[in-house]
């Protein structure tokens, strides 16, 4: 597999750690983010102040969480990886999953790169 730009390395460590200060780290001040389910994006957030309450939500949701990368191609400051996703609900959410429910799935991450840090973001799944 290619070896992962730095800021990205660090960003998904950070992830799997849920050290959301880590994270944003590893982000530009105007960092663009869309999650796209089922073809819909479903969430999207603009700078980091924004990102950083999404990153929080998140982070709570999940007693475990992890990706793991199986591919990836960087050409001119875009990365493409694709990933592995699991992780275990921490409580109850609206979308249906229950605490302690095993989420298991593949997707895929796009990130652009600006001055040494992560500017964009699109995880698909």
């Amino acid at each position: 597999m290619a070896e992962l730009p730095t800021p990205i390395e660090s960003y998904i460590a950070a992830y799997n750690a849920i050290d959301v200060d880590a994270m944003l780290a590893c982000l530009a001040d105007d960092v663009h983010f869309q999650n796209i389910a089922e073809g819909k994006v479903n969430a999207e957030t603009r700078g980091k102040p924004e990102f950083a309450t999404l990153a929080r939500a998140g982070a709570a949701a999940f007693a475990a969480r992890r990706q793991t990368v199986t591919h990836a191609i960087t050409v001119a400051g875009r990365t493409i990886v694709e990933i592995d996703y699991t992780a275990t609900v921490a409580a109850d959410l609206p979308n249906g999953w229950k605490a302690g429910q095993k989420l298991a799935f593949r997707g895929a991450s796009y990130f652009e790169l600006s001055d040494g840090l992560i500017s964009r973001i699109i995880d698909e799944s």
